[in-house]
């Protein structure tokens, strides 16, 4: 299933960004414009990566890896190299471009791994963009060692403009990286994933698969997460 496709039952047909039909009585699902970013560091950990974006791009158009460095390629943690689609040079003119997207239908999704999540938070222009994001309204998704290392120095960019800071929301993150967050204020939860509004975390490899359906449920519907996982043959342990 490469996309949730207009043909089936209408439980399947249903979540079109609310189950809207087409003047040919056709439902349409990309009727919502939505886009994410997934950024990639060297270093970066592969499934928190690749299950995340594969995931998005069954649901919705626009779905963008970034690589950090100067070339699209990027090497794992694990010494697997995948080639982006922009540069981050790139990414940034175009986000700065696009007038059309709302910020709440924009997810930048930030993998782990050592050393791309410490990788990842050393890139100054990213992070002050990624703080002006999720300031405006926009989605912010970090796992395993990434909310770590990104949520403090997206706090300390907050606050630097007088704006509120992540202390109060809740998340979760790899065992052992909850130093930075907690002294900023903010709440570890014990948990594959954790929801907070904008903020999306999760904790870990085992958990990007969650990771990926949460992102779908905030950027695109909660619905359209769920018929993924049907699709996909995903059990859900909560439901078990």
């Amino acid at each position: 299933m490469d996309r949730i496709s207009d043909s089936g039952s209408d439980g399947w047909r249903s979540i079109r960004h609310g189950g809207t039909k087409s003047a040919g009585g056709r439902f349409s699902f990309f009727t919502m414009k939505s886009k994410a970013y997934v950024f990639l560091a060297d270093g970066f950990e592969e499934i928190e990566a690749v299950a995340p974006a594969d995931i998005l791009r069954r649901s919705t158009k626009n779905v963008q890896l970034v690589a950090l460095g100067d070339n699209l390629t990027v090497r794992s943690t694990h010494g697997i190299t995948l080639v982006a689609d922009l540069r981050i040079e790139e990414f940034l003119k175009e986000y700065e471009a696009d007038r059309e997207t709302p910020p709440d239908k924009t997810a930048l999704v930030f993998p782990g791994g050592l050393p791309g999540a410490t990788n990842l938070a050393a890139c100054a222009p990213l992070m002050q963009l990624a703080a002006r994001h999720f300031a405006e309204g926009g989605l912010l998704c970090a796992i395993c060692a990434s909310p770590g290392t990104l949520l403090p120095v997206i706090d300390g960019l907050l606050r630097e403009e007088g704006r509120k800071g992540i202390g109060g929301r809740r998340f979760t993150c790899y065992p052992g990286c909850e130093e930075g967050p907690l002294a900023c204020g903010a709440l570890h939860e014990d948990s594959p994933c954790v929801t907070d509004g904008l903020l999306i975390t999760a904790n870990g490899p085992g958990a990007a698969m969650e990771f990926g359906y949460a992102i779908t449920s905030a950027l695109v519907s909660p619905p359209a997460a769920e018929v993924l996982k049907m699709g996909m043959m995903y059990t859900d342990k909560k439901k078990q």
